[in-house]
């Protein structure tokens, strides 16, 4: 199996620096483009199916870029974390200390642990790999989902730092598995 994990593009809170997790914030006109570019970057890429999640800007930077040359199939594994109370809210170091830490995993706030996260993403991959082996299949989600479908892949140490590893706006990712 081939993936390709491609964050959505820009929004108005990317540029504002806010919490988005699970809020349906819609590309702005620079995400458009930037949706644009992936499609042309990834045009002849014969997709079996793309996979996304139903929040308004990871599933139109999905229909731009497949154009109607595959299935789309949006999914509830692949939204974006809920950080609950502090959805809106400015990001600070402090708030990334504290709800990034896989060992504290605390629901404070009301916001998604990352256990949870890798859990719900780890499932969601066990499934695609049993249902698409041989397969090239392209998934558009959110920046920490997409941390989470990495760490899947490659493997994690809860004493990592989480973030370590930057997804950029309609950044792409390959994976053979």
């Amino acid at each position: 199996m081939t993936l390709y994990l491609i964050r959505h593009g820009e929004t108005d809170w990317n540029l504002e620096h806010k919490i988005q997790g699970d809020s349906d914030i819609p590309l702005n006109q620079t995400g458009i483009l930037q949706a644009e570019q992936v499609k042309e970057t990834l045009k002849d890429i014969p997709f079996d199916l793309c996979y996304t999640s139903p929040l308004k800007r990871a599933s139109k930077t999905a229909e731009i870029i497949i154009e109607g040359k595959c299935p789309i199939i949006s999914i509830p594994e692949l939204t974006e974390r809920d950080f609950g109370k502090i959805e809106g809210n400015p990001i600070t170091s402090e708030q990334s200390k504290k709800y990034w830490n896989y060992e504290l995993n605390s629901y404070d706030e009301e916001v998604e642990p990352v256990r949870h996260l890798l859990h719900r993403t780890r499932e969601f991959l066990i499934k695609l790999l049993k249902e698409h082996k041989e397969q090239t299949i392209l998934i558009v989600t959110h920046g920490s989902t997409l941390r989470a479908l990495h760490y899947n892949l490659i493997g994690y140490q809860t004493n990592e730092d989480f973030m370590k590893f930057q997804v950029k706006n309609c950044q792409i990712f390959q994976y053979k598995i």
